[in-house]
């Protein structure tokens, strides 16, 4: 991790590479862009059918920063040629300023009270489940602070009006981890939870939602890292995937 270079980035003005598909580029995709790969010549470039964001001899590098789902295809295709990197950021810290639609005026920074976590990552990676135990696929997760910018009241087609997200700025490169193997996928738990556990005893421990913990123990079983252990009553118990085998159920009711 470099974060030095990046809040560089972030505090610059990133220039458009003149690339295919840069027109309308974001400013988080432009410097993530330009943090993995300086040079311009290598970025933004045609390979197996598709224009991919970096081009290295030895690997491709993808920066998603919207829904991972349209990726799929794209993977199945490029994997077999060469090892594929996926940059997924995540934001750590946010604030959010709305702009007013009508006057372009900027309301005053506001932290959203949400905190940013590794298993955020979740809600789009359930998408690419079922590649994660590809040879050649790595996953890198950025931890950022952000600043998003809203237009307030806009109207999305077929959508009730209500606040738009028209920018994300990145500010400051907080962690990072790069996934390639069961146990880093394993990692990404709580340290505190403990195997065999549930998915009641995750969403306590994680302070996430039910539905965002289902994903992550759906995508991490995927992966090679969590296995179905047991179950206590109509639970299902679930451990790491190099963990000793798990005790059955009956062996975990105290016998009186």
């Amino acid at each position: 991790m470099d974060a030095e270079k990046f809040d560089l980035l972030c505090k610059g003005t990133p220039c458009d590479d003149g690339g295919i598909g840069t027109l309308r580029e974001k400013t988080l995709h432009r410097v993530l862009k330009q943090y993995f790969e300086p040079s311009p010549a290598l970025r933004e470039r045609p390979f197996g059918g598709f224009v991919v964001d970096i081009l290295h001899p030895d690997e491709i590098i993808e920066i998603q920063t919207r829904s991972y789902f349209p990726l799929r295809r794209k993977l199945e295709a490029l994997l077999p040629l060469r090892p594929v990197r996926v940059v997924c950021p995540l934001a750590a810290t946010k604030w959010i300023r709305w702009i007013d639609p009508a006057t372009g005026v900027l309301s005053p920074r506001r932290r959203s009270p949400k905190h940013g976590d590794y298993l955020d990552a979740f809600y789009e990676l359930i998408h690419l489940a079922p590649l994660l135990r590809r040879p050649g696929l790595t996953i890198h997760l950025l931890l950022i602070d952000m600043e998003e910018y809203r237009i307030r009241g806009a109207r999305k087609k077929g959508r009730r009006r209500g606040d738009q997200r028209e920018e994300l700025l990145p500010l400051t490169l907080v962690d990072e981890r790069v996934l390639s193997r069961p146990e880093d996928y394993a990692a990404l738990l709580p340290a505190a939870l403990r195997d065999p556990f549930t998915v009641a005893e995750l969403r306590r421990l994680s302070g996430r939602s039910e539905a965002l913990c289902r994903r992550a123990i759906y995508t991490l079983t995927q992966a090679g890292a969590l296995r179905r252990a047991d179950k206590v009553g109509r639970a299902v118990l679930y451990a790491r995937a190099s963990s000793a085998p798990c005790a059955s159920a009956e062996d975990m009711i105290p016998l009186n």
